[in-house]
């Protein structure tokens, strides 16, 4: 036998013998991992189904806060609800209801609450930036029972709306609101929670506000908190009147529609103290707001005909100057009872001056008159030029110097007929 051929037995013997010891060792760890596993699998229902059981129940707790807090939720708008509805019960005790007076029919508090399936009586006041729509609307919200959508459209800014592409949505926001509908109208709720006084002036809603901010701003509690109301009431001074007549078309609404006018003089000296309107050209320009009157004197002549018991002109100028019985004679039409709080707020609000420039605190008698002292004869010179025709339309007289200018009587006559 060749020493190669020895060599070569003796390394196979070798390597057989390696083979056994690595095989035996691979069995063994084989059983050793399995009696591991097998001892992990039997402890594995004490110990791995732990945090399952955990995450489950931590599923479990959230959708039963979740449901506890929704009813929480539901629960707190019934309670402020009901509270609403007995606060107006007792607003409304020993109310004058029209019963046909005014061409209102209602003779009961359920008869105009949209909850009990009523119709309330809606008044509308249409108009522009600093022509008294402040203190009439205010007026109005003197009124028992009465739910307040003050600048619906403040959210659209300093225009005006003549037309599209603004119309159709303002129209939209204007007969969601008049029909209690908070649902679609995301960005004013949005924005009215950066600028509260879209709520504010609605004293009865506000005041639960105040105790309920949680609630204030969505349409889950809003819904039925205004159908609560008899009377809603409305100011609008971004729309022109023109677009209105869509409203009035509506059976439905039954609403009642008022255009406050102002002297452009007096408007557009009022505007001056207005940090907003400098700039906006729809609020600055002397053009554009007689333009405006214009336009609506015209759709104004068309509405009166057609619609004689539910639209009506009034100049603020003439009710401030006898605001007792401009206020009366306004309230008949919309079908309101000249209440005693409505007496208790012309007395403390028309006779003297009191509060800043959106005060409501004024002595009716001379504030539609500040214009004559405030702007120089140039300036009322360059707005009765750009304003000759609405001017004329609307029955204001001209100044013909600045010595005229600080004692005459701008006021003269006006027909729509």
């Amino acid at each position: 036998m060749s020493e190669f051929t020895k060599l070569l037995k003796s390394g196979s013997t070798s390597s057989k013998r390696r083979f056994s010891a690595y095989s035996v060792a691979l069995v063994c760890s084989v059983c050793l991992l399995m009696l591991i596993v097998s001892h992990r699998l039997v402890s594995s229902t004490a110990l791995d189904r732990a945090p399952f059981l955990d995450i489950s129940r931590t599923f479990q707790s959230w959708s039963s806060n979740e449901v506890d807090s929704e009813n929480n939720y539901t629960l707190e708008i019934e309670e402020v609800v009901d509270e609403q509805r007995r606060l107006i019960a007792e607003e409304m005790l020993d109310y004058p209801y029209p019963a046909g007076r005014y061409n209102v029919s209602a003779r009961s508090l359920d008869e105009l609450v949209q909850d009990m399936g009523g119709t309330p009586i809606r008044s509308l006041i249409i108009t522009t930036w600093r022509s008294g729509s402040t203190f009439l609307g205010d007026v109005l919200n003197s009124h028992p029972g009465n739910y307040y959508h003050y600048e619906p459209l403040l959210d659209y800014d300093i225009v005006q709306i003549r037309g599209e592409p603004f119309a159709s949505g303002a129209i939209r926001n204007l007969r969601n609101l008049l029909k209690c509908n908070y649902t679609n109208m995301d960005h004013y709720l949005n924005y009215g929670k950066e600028h509260v006084w879209l709520f504010n002036h609605n004293t009865r809603l506000w005041d639960q506000c105040q105790q309920h901010p949680s609630l204030c701003w969505l349409p889950e509690f809003l819904n039925p908190f205004c159908r609560l109301f008899p009377f809603q009431s409305m100011k609008v001074v971004r729309l022109r009147l023109s677009l209105i007549e869509e409203l009035l078309e509506d059976p439905s609404l039954g609403v009642r529609v008022v255009l406050l006018v102002r002297d452009p003089r007096g408007t557009l000296q009022s505007r001056k103290h207005r940090d907003w309107c400098p700039g906006n050209p729809d609020c600055f320009e002397p053009v554009r707001l007689c333009t405006d009157l214009v336009a609506d004197y015209s759709a104004a002549v068309r509405l009166t005909m057609k619609y004689p018991h539910r639209f009506r002109a009034v100049r603020y100028e003439d009710l401030s100057v006898e605001p007792h019985k401009g206020v009366q004679d306004l309230f008949q039409f919309f079908g309101l009872d000249f209440h005693p709080n409505i007496q208790l707020f012309l007395d403390t609000h028309t006779k003297v001056n009191v509060g800043g420039v959106s005060s409501t605190y004024r002595n009716s008698k001379s504030a539609p008159f500040h214009w004559r002292q405030d702007l120089t004869y140039s300036e009322v010179h360059a707005i009765q030029r750009a304003c000759a025709p609405a001017m004329h339309y609307w029955g204001y007289r001209r100044a013909a110097n600045s010595s005229h200018q600080k004692d005459f009587n701008p006021l003269g006559e006006f027909s729509l007929s």
